[in-house]
C-alpha cells in the first residue's frame, strides 16, 4: 500500500517547531571545515551542485533554508536528495508552484527547512544497510525512515517509507553518501492513529479505539514526564475482521464484551482487547525479538514473539500439535508516524496467556528506552532519563555496546558507577517458578556486593561481582558440575563470544550466577527487581535469566 502523498502538515507545524527549538540543531551550525574542491573530494553539497540536470533544485532548497554549507561541511551525513523531476512534481501537488523560488513566506521557508532535515541522517549510510524495516538512525527530525522490498529483492526494488524510490544510489563522497530520489518524503508530522484513518483501511478498529477511549491516549506526541510517545499498534484491518463475521464497530463490541457496553471501563473485555493491541516501545518488524515478550498497554500481559528463519510468530501455543499464532501482513505493517507505528495483524490477536518460558532480559536492548530511541548508546545520559530504571543517588548511566574484547549479550551492557541502589521493571514474565539468574563482568575487586530484592523484598544470595568461579577453590570445571551450582554458578553461554572468539562458557568472568532457584510468580506481570550494594563499586551488568523450574 502507498501512502497518501498530501498530508496535512500545518495542524502539526506547531509541534514540529517545538521540538526544532527546544534541542541544539546539528544542522544549525556556524562553523564548517570545507575540502579543498578536488573533483576527487567533493562534499555532499558539491556534488549535487556538480550535476545541476539531476540536483538543482535540491540545492536551491538547501542554499534557501541555508543547509548548503552545512552539507559542505566536515561530518558524515547521509543525503536522501529527490531529483529535480520529483521536487517540481512535489511542489505542484503541495503548494501549485512550479519553482523553489516562488516559495517566499515564513511558514513555506519553515516547511523546507523540515523537509530538509527529514531527508538528512547524521550518518553516512549504503543501500547495504537497507533492511526490511527501519534504518538505524533517526532523521534530523528525529524520526525513523523505512525501507522495505515489496516489490521485490535488490535495490532497483526498494521503497522508503512505502512511498520513494531510488533514481541512484551510493554516491560517495568525502563527507557522506547521496541517495537520489524518485520523490520527496512527506515528513511525519500526524499521530499513528491519525496515519492509520487517512489509510482508510482499519475504520473498524479505529472507531473501537474511539469508544474505549485509546484514540486520544494514542495521539499524544508526548507522555506527562515530557518525553516523545512512541507507541506500536497492531491493528485487524476491515478484511481480517470480515474473516470473523465482523463488519462493524457494534459486531466488534458484540463479539468480545457481548451485554457489556461500558467500553472505558477498563475491566471491559472490549477495552481489555483493544490495551492488548499496543505497546508504548517502538518496534518494526525487524524490531520485534527473536525469542522474548513485548509488553502490552494492557497491565499484566504481554504479547509473545518468535522468530523463524522465514516468519514472525505472534503468541505461538506451543502445544506441539496444531500450534496457533497471529503474524503481520507485511504490505500493510511498517507504517511509521510521528509519534509511532503500525503494523496489521492477519488474524483476531486475542489476549494470550502464555506458560512459563525461558527469558533472557537484556540491559542494552531490552529498556524500552532503547527500544524507542530515547537512549543510545555509547553516551553517558542522566539516570532521569530512564524511566524503566531507577538509580539511588541519581547518577548517570551509559549502555555500552562493545568495542573491547568482552563477552557481551547482544555486544551491549549497561554500565555506571558506584550506587546504594538499582531497581528496573521486568518484562512481563508469565506465571510459574524460576530460577533467577545474572550475568555481569565479574571477577574485579573495584566491582560491588548486591543484595537482590523482589517487589521489596530481599530474596536469594548475594552476589559479590569481585570474585568469579575459578577462585572459589574447585577450579574451573569441565562441565556444569553440581558443586559448581552448590557454589551459586552456572557456566557461561556457549552461545556468546568476545572479539578474540572465545566463548561466554569458557570465561570464568562470564559465568551466571543464580540469585534463587525457586522464585514464585503467582501471575502474568512485570516485577520490580532492586540490586542494592552491600559493598559499592563499577557496575558493568550484562543481562538477567529467568529459568522455568519445573
Amino acid at each position: 500500500m502507498k501512502t497518501k502523498k498530501i498530508i496535512n502538515w500545518l495542524g502539526g507545524l506547531c509541534m514540529f517547531m517545538l521540538i526544532l527549538n527546544s534541542c541544539n540543531d546539528p544542522l544549525d551550525g556556524t562553523t564548517f571545515f570545507t575540502t579543498d574542491g578536488e573533483t576527487t573530494d567533493m562534499t555532499i553539497s558539491e556534488v549535487l551542485e556538480a550535476n545541476p540536470d539531476k540536483f538543482s533544485m535540491y540545492v536551491e532548497i538547501l542554499q534557501k533554508t541555508e543547509f548548503y554549507t552545512a552539507l559542505r561541511s566536515y561530518g558524515s551525513y547521509t543525503c536522501l536528495a529527490p531529483t529535480n523531476t520529483a521536487i517540481k512534481a512535489f511542489l505542484e501537488e503541495r503548494f501549485n508552484v512550479s519553482t523553489v523560488a516562488e516559495l517566499t513566506s515564513e511558514e513555506q521557508i519553515e516547511f523546507l527547512k523540515i523537509l530538509v532535515k527529514f531527508h538528512t541522517l547524521p550518518t553516512s549510510r549504503t543501500t547495504s544497510s537497507f533492511i526490511e524495516g527501519r534504518l538505524a538512525d533517526t532523521t534530523y527530525t528525529g524520526d525513523y525512515l523505512t525501507t522495505s522490498y515489496l516489490l521485490g529483492g535488490g535495490i532497483a526494488n526498494v521503497q522508503i517509507n512505502k512511498e520513494v524510490g531510488l533514481d541512484q544510489y551510493d554516491i560517495r563522497t568525502n563527507n557522506g553518501t547521496i541517495h537520489a530520489l524518485t520523490g520527496v518524503l512527506n515528513p511525519f508530522v500526524d499521530p499513528v492513529t491519525v496515519v492509520m484513518e487517512k489509510a482508510g483501511k482499519h475504520t473498524i478498529f479505529i472507531e473501537a479505539l474511539r469508544q474505549t477511549g485509546y484514540y486520544d491516549m494514542f495521539s499524544q506526541y508526548f507522555s506527562e514526564t515530557g518525553s516523545k510517545n512512541n507507541f506500536t499498534i497492531l491493528a485487524e484491518s476491515d478484511a481480517v475482521y470480515a474473516e470473523f463475521g465482523i463488519n462493524s464497530f457494534q459486531d466488534l463490541a458484540d463479539y468480545i464484551s457481548p451485554g457489556d457496553a461500558d467500553y472505558t471501563d477498563e475491566l471491559n473485555e472490549l477495552n481489555r482487547f483493544m490495551g492488548y493491541h499496543a505497546t508504548e516501545s517502538f518496534l518494526y518488524s525487524a524490531d520485534f525479538p527473536e525469542n522474548s515478550f513485548i509488553s502490552t498497554i494492557l497491565p499484566k500481559n504481554a504479547i509473545k514473539s518468535f522468530k523463524t528463519d522465514t516468519e514472525l510468530r505472534i503468541n505461538e501455543t506451543e502445544t506441539g500439535v496444531d500450534d496457533t499464532w497471529t503474524s503481520l501482513i507485511s504490505e500493510d505493517s511498517n507504517f511509521p508516524a510521528k509519534n509511532g507505528v503500525y503494523h496489521t495483524v492477519d488474524k483476531l490477536l486475542t489476549i494470550f496467556i502464555p506458560k512459563a518460558k525461558h527469558v533472557i532480559f537484556d540491559f542494552g536492548t531490552g529498556l524500552p528506552e532503547v527500544q524507542a530511541g530515547k537512549i543510545g548508546f555509547n553516551s553517558w545520559f542522566d539516570s532521569t532519563e530512564f524511566e524503566s530504571v531507577r538509580v539511588f543517588p541519581a547518577t548517570r548511566i551509559r549502555i555500552l555496546r562493545q568495542s573491547r574484547n568482552a563477552a557481551y549479550d547482544a555486544g551491549t551492557v549497561l554500565n555506571l558507577g558506584s550506587v546504594t541502589w538499582i531497581e528496573f521493571d521486568t518484562p512481563v514474565l508469565p506465571k510459574g517458578k524460576y530460577e533467577l539468574r545474572v550475568c555481569g563482568n565479574q571477577g574485579n575487586n573495584g566491582r560491588p556486593i548486591f543484595q537482590t530484592y523482589w517487589d521489596g523484598q530481599p530474596i536469594g544470595s548475594q552476589w559479590d561481582m569481585r570474585s568469579n568461579p575459578s577462585e572459589l577453590g574447585i577450579g574451573w570445571p569441565d562441565e556444569d558440575s553440581l558443586e559448581l551450582r552448590e557454589r551459586g554458578y552456572v557456566r557461561g553461554r556457549s552461545d556468546i563470544f568476545d572479539n578474540s572468539g572465545n566463548s561466554a562458557y569458557d570465561l570464568a568472568n562470564w559465568a551466571r550466577f543464580i540469585v534463587i532457584d525457586d522464585l514464585l510468580m503467582p501471575e502474568q506481570q512485570s516485577h520490580v527487581l532492586r540490586f542494592e550494594t552491600i559493598r559499592s563499586g563499577g557496575i558493568p551488568i550484562d543481562y538477567i535469566e529467568f529459568v522455568p523450574v519445573d
